[in-house]
């Protein structure tokens, strides 16, 4: 199949190993844009949302946002409250504080919202599970459109639309959206109904497009599967991060030193810990003003203010990190922890869970103990274990949850937390034993020199990306290469240049680059074979294929030579 596809042979299994296994499904993945992105119609409440909605915009009522705090409700916040904007319509934005209100809906921005006028509320990136919250809002008289990504419960909250790929009764056929990538469709389905009433020609209709640097920010932020619906709009998005995106993602991206050509390292690593950080250490809606104002100035004190937020969160967050470990020595050979403490920052725990996960092995559950005498917080799993399914079996004991499969919050009475311990582990325990694997490092295939060395390998590469969750990057081996040249560089970073095994004067090299291990220098030389993802390098205007090792091991009967 390489062959009638033109592809390098490595290319084409990396694909094939990712569930692409014909020709017209790699085409499709390859070469896919905006107009493959399936019909927004398709989704499930979707026509009923957009009625109501296209009537509260041609009448002239206030329309609420409900978002949340995270970098994927802020965006999806941001997203909807811009596009309404665009096309006349009023509108008022609530998110919650991250300390005070916790996750979702709640009485007091109820009431916020309703005191403003709003007759209308609808609720981004949140709402699913909001049962009694959506019974409050209709005894106020209001009317609630639900969108939302998080996993449904079997008892669903009262609202004209509850708009979710997730639903069980959804015939999306897509179902990892971000919860900026379902207001964004919500935005689509809305254009088109107010096209159909005439309120805009087809050609004098807002373009969405520019709004897709915010889906792509969300979306890598929220760490949602980068394939199918998400992997096209994140690569648009990209795209409009790169050339025009806006005063608000500007000023953001420069205070991060982020130029040039936007990548999702960029978003997950630079971007979306920023925005993420205001709601963590302060409040959302300082996230939420950078990415709607349309001031430079402004825009540019807002980006400093988050970018001091998130110093004092990398320096909360180690010193917490610290706590947990010294904690986790301690708390014996288990499948799961649940760690709790009054002194905790609650904006920080997933973050900090996340990284006692990687060395933990299992789920992490880590929990602030406020004066009432309750309990919230927020857990990380590895990908092997359901930790959505693992708490969903103790939500008897808590007072509200939700999540995804490798992350979830909650919030429970402190009289709880030993029972809630036992289930959970049990949980965790019942899913380990069906699932047990030996920890390994999969590889794509081997790969040969001589193909990673092509000038159309840059290309293919361009091709293949953007990498994610749901669609990790290429992994290969390769044991026959020469060393040119080996040197510690930057940080304790250990850089080589290698080409093919081949005999020629001057051959094409690639950099392999190893992150912090510098001190293996001295085992440059020694026949070995590397594991490593292929990446596209720009510097200066030009495009280089470079090499970042995953592994590496003795290779007996691997070739490594030394030329200088």
């Amino acid at each position: 199949m390489a062959n009638s596809l033109d592809l390098p042979r490595s290319i084409t299994a990396f694909l094939v190993n990712r569930g692409l296994c014909t020709r017209q499904s790699i085409e499709d993945h390859l070469h896919s844009s905006l107009s493959s992105l399936t019909d927004p119609f398709v989704m499930k409440d979707m026509d009923k949302a957009v009625d109501r909605l296209a009537t509260a915009v041609t009448t002239g009522e206030k329309i609420g946002i409900f978002g949340d705090f995270d970098a994927d409700g802020v965006t999806a916040a941001a997203l909807l409250y811009l596009f309404l904007k665009e096309i006349g319509a009023k509108s008022e934005v609530y998110i919650p504080h991250r300390e005070k209100d916790g996750y979702g809906l709640n009485e007091q921005g109820i009431d916020q919202l309703a005191s403003s006028g709003c007759s209308l509320i609808v609720s981004v990136d949140c709402g699913i599970t909001n049962v009694q919250e959506a019974a409050y809002l209709s005894s106020k008289g209001l009317e609630l459109i639900i969108t939302d990504h998080h996993q449904p419960l079997e008892e669903m909250p009262q609202a004209i639309a509850r708009v979710n790929p997730k639903r069980k009764d959804c015939p999306f056929p897509f179902k990892e959206l971000s919860g900026v990538g379902v207001a964004f469709y919500l935005s689509w389905a809305l254009r088109r109904r107010l096209i159909e009433r005439g309120r805009f020609s087809k050609s004098g209709a807002p373009n969405l497009k520019k709004y897709l640097g915010l889906v792509a920010v969300g979306t890598v932020a929220d760490m949602m599967p980068l394939y199918r619906e998400n992997r096209v709009m994140v690569k648009a998005g990209l795209e409009v991060l790169s050339r025009a995106p806006g005063p608000g993602l500007k000023a953001i991206m420069a205070s991060a030193g982020v130029s040039g050509k936007i990548n999702c390292t960029d978003i997950g690593f630079r971007i979306g810990p920023r925005l993420n950080a205001a709601g963590r250490m302060h409040h959302a809606m300082t996230a939420f003003e950078l990415l709607t104002c349309q001031d430079e100035k402004e825009a540019s004190r807002l980006a400093s203010e988050l970018e001091g937020f998130n110093q004092a969160r990398q320096k909360l967050e180690r010193r917490l990190l610290s706590q947990v470990l010294d904690m986790l020595k301690t708390s014996g050979d288990r499948c799961a922890h649940v760690f709790y403490s009054d002194t905790w920052k609650k904006g920080i725990l997933g973050l900090v869970a996340s990284k006692v996960v990687e060395q933990a092995k299992c789920p992490v559950i880590l929990l602030a103990l406020d004066e009432g005498g309750f309990l919230a917080g927020s857990g990380r799993s590895p990908d092997e274990i359901d930790l959505f399914s693992a708490i969903s079996a103790c939500q008897d004991l808590f007072l509200r949850f939700g999540g995804h499969r490798t992350a979830a919050g909650l919030k429970m009475p402190l009289d709880n937390i030993e029972e809630f311990q036992r289930r959970f582990e049990e949980a965790v325990q019942a899913q380990a034993l069906e699932k047990a694997t030996p920890c390994v490092l999969e590889l794509d295939m081997e790969v040969s020199m001589e193909e990673l060395v092509t000038p159309r390998y840059v290309k293919c590469m361009e091709w293949l990306e953007p990498f994610g969750p749901g669609y990790q990057e290429p992994v290969f081996s390769t044991r026959n290469f020469s060393v040119r040249e080996a040197r510690v560089v930057g940080k304790n970073h250990l850089k080589l240049l290698i080409s093919p095994v081949n005999g020629s004067v001057a051959p094409t090299t690639v950099s392999l680059l190893a992150w912090g291990h510098g001190s293996l220098l001295d085992l440059a030389w020694h026949e070995m074979e590397v594991a490593f993802s292929p990446s596209v390098n720009e510097w200066n205007g030009k495009k280089s294929l470079q090499l970042i090792l995953k592994d590496a091991r003795r290779a007996p009967g691997g070739q490594v030579t030394r030329k200088t």
